[in-house]
């Protein structure tokens, strides 16, 4: 059965909603076919009116579905698209998890790009040489690879609703990865940035540094995720993996390394602890706050501001000024820096493993639920 409407839109056409600003105006929004909400700005009578016409015109357009039943051989890829995005990813699963809204966003992003380059084109009549073409102009290998994933997948999805005959991107060879580019970072490179960066850069640097974790999970590490003498950190992108995703870190897990002259990570995590109100440990008060895309504070940083703040403390530094671009060391970095100090210090790889949250076969602790932690050994 359809959502019930709230009271406030009940004498509304269908697809018309209506909110209230703060100023206390009647604001009104229509829904698109897509989704999509459009404002229809505060005259009441002249929404109503606009609605009804929408509905009208809407209502004599065939949906993509009946477009796609009625002329499967005529589908435009971008067609075929919109449909892949609005209803096969929402229903992916990986081990019963639904795909991470980063995913997602790079999934789009690059169904964006290969739409562009031949998106008016019947899928049906889309040849391989076509698509290695047009993956051919792809300069970076890795880049190259993830988008000759993401066709394989459109493909598939394609074939199983009988509009192509073939996998045509799986025939297409995947390219040879190149040498690694960027340059490994040094202890006493991280020093010079660290003095560069501001308050909440040098924070995410140490936190990194000091539990291997990745830029995404040290994002929204929250200040209740400490508890029983343990951080709880839930790792975004191997969380699908099992338990090796779900970590309990010793608060008094020495740190490798430390700008700020702490000893543990739980000293680090007290390190965060400015007065600001804010439940993440990485943020920053803005001067005009606001919330945002991919934010669930407005205090809280995003993963661009995070890597960007570190880029221009890296670059201000002047230590690279001589390296090219591609080579110079970025937030990630940390990590490779991070383990090899912890190897330094006589951890061993099954140790360093298990903090990073790589799967391994020695891992066989049962979870109920999906929500068993694995738990850092330190000693």
């Amino acid at each position: 059965m359809p959502k019930r409407r709230q009271r406030r839109n009940r004498d509304l056409p269908d697809n018309l909603y209506s909110t209230r600003r703060p100023d206390g105006r009647e604001y009104f929004m229509y829904r698109t076919p897509d989704g999509k909400k459009r404002g229809m700005a505060y005259d009441r009578a002249e929404a109503i009116r606009a609605a009804r016409e929408l509905n009208a015109y809407y209502g004599e357009q065939p949906t993509l579905v009946q477009r796609i039943v009625s002329r499967p051989d005529q589908v435009t890829l971008a067609e075929y698209v919109q449909r892949y995005i609005s209803e096969t990813l929402p229903r992916r699963r990986v081990k019963g998890k639904a795909l991470s809204s980063a995913y997602l966003a790079e999934t789009k992003r690059i169904l964006a790009r290969i739409t562009e380059a031949l998106g008016d084109k019947p899928i049906a009549e889309i040849r391989q040489r076509e698509l290695a073409a047009d993956l051919a102009g792809i300069d970076s290998a890795d880049a190259h690879n993830q988008h000759r994933v993401r066709l394989i997948q459109i493909w598939r999805q394609a074939m199983s609703d009988e509009l192509v005959p073939q996998n045509l991107p799986e025939r297409i060879l995947p390219r040879d990865l190149s040498d690694r580019q960027r340059q490994r970072m040094t202890l006493d490179q991280y020093r010079v940035i660290f003095d560069q960066a501001r308050p909440a850069i040098r924070l995410a640097m140490e936190l990194s540094l000091n539990s291997l974790q990745r830029r995404s999970d040290v994002r929204k590490w929250r200040f209740d995720d400490q508890r029983d003498g343990f951080a709880h950190v839930i790792q975004s992108k191997t969380r699908k993996h099992g338990p090796s995703a779900w970590l309990r870190i010793p608060l008094d897990l020495p740190v490798a390394h430390s700008e700020l002259s702490r000893r543990t990570l739980g000293g680090l995590i007290s390190a965060c602890k400015d007065g600001v109100l804010c439940p993440f440990l990485i943020h920053e008060q803005p001067d005009r706050p606001r919330r945002a895309a991919g934010k669930d504070h407005p205090f809280q940083l995003t993963l661009r501001s995070i890597s960007q703040g570190f880029a221009d403390a890296r670059d201000a530094c002047g230590l690279f000024d001589r390296m090219p671009a591609p080579e110079r060391p970025t937030f990630h970095e940390l990590i490779s820096l991070g383990q090899h100090l912890r190897e330094k210090q006589g951890w061993s790889l099954e140790q360093i493993q298990r903090l990073r949250g790589h799967t391994s076969a020695r891992m066989t602790e049962h979870y109920s639920d999906g929500h068993a932690w694995t738990t850092v050994q330190i000693g």
